[in-house]
């Protein structure tokens, strides 16, 4: 394939971490798929090159990273994500066969051969694979609740049952092998949940050693938990980050020293906090009506969108989880954007889920539109190890958003999506 170089210019551009202009220029390429320079004006004259584009009106920013999905579906589910802007998605539970095909579709399969994948078309992927799972524990209620097709069963029976330090280590190993990019901890014990019942959960000894067995393979962990005790113990076994936000109790002093003890970061997962209690019904049909979701959303997944799972208790608020987020980043905690989208969990959809997420930061927790943007760019890239995207920055990847408006100004600008361009290819929106 030949190489494109794309200049656009008289745009503002959101860095990932700042505004540096409000009309400047980008000039990026397809091979290799970087981006070259970045100017806070105009070239003048404008270069000779492949496609040149006048962004007037307009903003660019990294291409967007949800930090919290499960492709179950695989391909389908990344080809509807990067639609709406979101270019790399950090898939928290997959099968092991699946993670392997996407990863070789995409070219990104540490035993291919080398001539496989490559596609640009579809949002990138990163994988926990299989979660470190105990006998009976989490999350067998939910995939029982959400897999219709009869695979319940065959998942459930292929999962670990970690016992023993030594089952952690063994577990570690075997999950990078499948394609691992980090991994996922179960700690649920099923304090939140209306219909389960109390859940079997691991020892926070058993916890901390699956942690160590990570970070001796230079693997960062991240920790189911919906209750403040369940999150509270993961966070003393030394977890870095938490997959959810607890939406049982009011955040207290003893939460926020237990984030800074291991300097540990927060994907809040709102809009599933939220469909587990039933709340923020009253802008679903807002978000539905934009052009991008009229455009690439079909009736089931709007639907899909418009459900509530209702499996929490009743004294459970979505309120508890917006003031938690809010009193991490005051002080001074990173908060990493992201969904738990997955294929028919009720009041989620790839793609469009993480708009909502990040204007429910702005709306509900007292974040800058700026700062929302950040916990889906910069911020996402820099606790998830990928040092090659999150910032619009020369030598690092052509993953490239542009929208219409100003986000920065107004978060609802981001579902205004006129480009998606990754690894500087761009994709028909």
């Amino acid at each position: 394939m030949p190489t494109t170089i794309t200049l656009i210019h008289s745009i503002s551009i959101f860095s990932g971490t700042t505004l540096l202009t409000s009309r400047g220029s980008i000039l990026f390429s397809t091979s290799p798929p970087t981006i070259l320079s970045i100017h806070a004006t105009n070239p003048s004259p404008l270069p000779l090159v492949d496609l040149i584009i006048d962004g007037t009106g307009h903003t660019i920013l990294p291409g967007l990273i949800d930090g919290h999905v499960h492709c179950h579906k695989g391909l389908p589910e990344l080809a509807q994500a990067i639609k709406f802007g979101v270019t790399t998605v950090c898939d928290m539970y997959s099968e092991v066969e699946n993670v392997e095909g996407v990863k070789r579709a995409l070219g990104t399969w540490e035993g291919g051969d080398g001539g496989e994948g490559g596609r640009n078309e579809v949002a990138d992927f990163r994988s926990a694979c299989l979660p470190a799972t105990v006998e009976g524990g989490w999350p067998e209620p939910v995939l029982r609740a959400t897999v219709v097709d009869g695979d319940a069963d065959k998942w459930i029976a292929r999962w670990p049952k970690l016992k023993t330090a030594e089952d952690a280590e063994t577990f570690v190993k075997l999950n990078m092998s499948r394609g691992a990019d980090y991994i996922k901890l179960m700690h649920e014990s099923g304090t939140i949940m209306a219909h389960t019942g109390p859940l079997p959960t691991p020892s926070i000894a058993l916890q901390a050693s699956v942690i160590a067995s990570a970070h001796a393979h230079n693997k960062i962990t991240l920790a189911h938990a919906l209750s403040m005790k369940d999150t509270l113990a993961v966070l003393e076994a030394g977890t870095d980050g938490l997959a959810h936000c607890f939406c049982d109790e009011v955040p207290t002093k003893e939460l926020v020293e237990a984030y800074k003890k291991h300097d540990s970061f927060l994907i809040p997962t709102l809009i599933v906090v939220a469909t587990l209690t039933g709340e923020e019904v009253s802008k679903i049909e807002e978000f539905l009506s934009g052009d991008l979701a009229q455009k690439h959303l079909g009736e089931e997944e709007k639907s899909c969108f418009c459900g509530r799972m209702m499996m929490g208790k009743k004294e459970c608020k979505v309120d508890y989880a917006y003031q938690t987020v809010r009193l991490l980043k005051e002080n001074g905690l990173d908060i990493v954007a992201g969904t738990d989208t997955a294929t028919g969990l009720k009041g989620t959809a790839f793609g469009l889920s993480l708009h909502q997420e990040l204007t429910l930061y702005v709306e509900r927790c007292g974040f800058s539109p700026t700062e929302a943007l950040r916990s889906a760019t910069s911020v996402s890239a820099r606790r998830f190890r990928m040092s090659d995207r999150g910032v619009l920055k020369e030598g690092l990847r052509a993953d490239v958003l542009m929208v219409r408006g100003d986000p920065t100004v107004d978060i609802r600008d981001l579902e205004n999506v006129e480009g998606v361009w990754r690894g500087g290819v761009r994709l028909v929106v």
